[in-house]
């Protein structure tokens, strides 16, 4: 007979807490072999050492347990930096990214992703996340405004999505290292800017000259 794939890593699990970790990671794990498209809730159950039923209790369908899953390894690992400053925070946040992204289970999520972008039931899950980490910026947003550190008009969130946006391409599609030193002139960038702090904008609107009054 032959045996079920995962099967040597069953887990053996007690009620509680300890079996959801373990059909998390169960899950995490059969994504990184099989896909979404191709998980069944009966090999993830088999590599958890559970029933499947188990698994159907807490989560009904397939799409909510790998989102449950997915959010295991983003949404609730966000940290809420406090450095005293909204630098400070940035170049904390950004190197937890690049940490995250840099385990097992970011890349096998990344690569899943990639490969089934097509999928609606993943494009709804990953939109879920999205959606879920986006608000997740509030305090460090709200300590920063406490300070007078933004100005008047800027949009706090788009400074965390650029961030996000750019070592997410730097490591996906530059496949280059996200060191403190490109953190740095990242969040530098973000907060600074890149013109001079003396040198007039290009498209500012020129002044006339003033008429000579003593003139005929």
């Amino acid at each position: 007979m032959k045996a079920k794939r995962g099967s040597s890593k069953k887990r053996a699990l007690v009620r509680g807490e300890p079996v959801v970790r373990g059909v998390l990671e169960a899950t995490l794990e059969e994504l990184a072999d099989v896909g979404y498209g191709a998980l069944r809730i009966e090999e993830v159950a088999a590599r958890a050492g559970v029933n499947k039923t188990t698994i159907y209790r807490r989560w009904p369908t397939k799409q909510e347990l790998v989102q449950a899953a997915l959010q295991s390894i983003t949404v609730d690992r966000i940290i809420t930096p406090d450095t005293g400053s909204l630098r400070g925070d940035l170049l904390e946040i950004g190197r937890h990214m690049v940490a995250l992204a840099s385990t097992p289970e970011g890349q096998s999520m990344r690569r899943m992703l990639i490969a089934e972008e097509r999928n609606s039931e993943l494009l709804a899950i990953g939109q879920s996340i999205l959606a879920s980490m986006q608000a997740a910026p509030r305090p460090v947003i709200e300590a920063a405004q406490a300070r007078g550190e933004l100005s008047q008009g800027v949009d706090p969130l788009m400074i965390f999505s650029v961030l996000a946006s750019a070592v997410h391409h730097r490591l996906l599609l530059e496949r280059k290292q996200v060191d403190d030193a490109y953190l740095t002139q990242l969040v530098d960038l973000l907060l600074l800017g890149a013109l001079a702090p003396d040198k007039p904008k290009k498209d500012a609107p020129k002044r006339s000259p003033k008429p000579d009054r003593d003139a005929p």
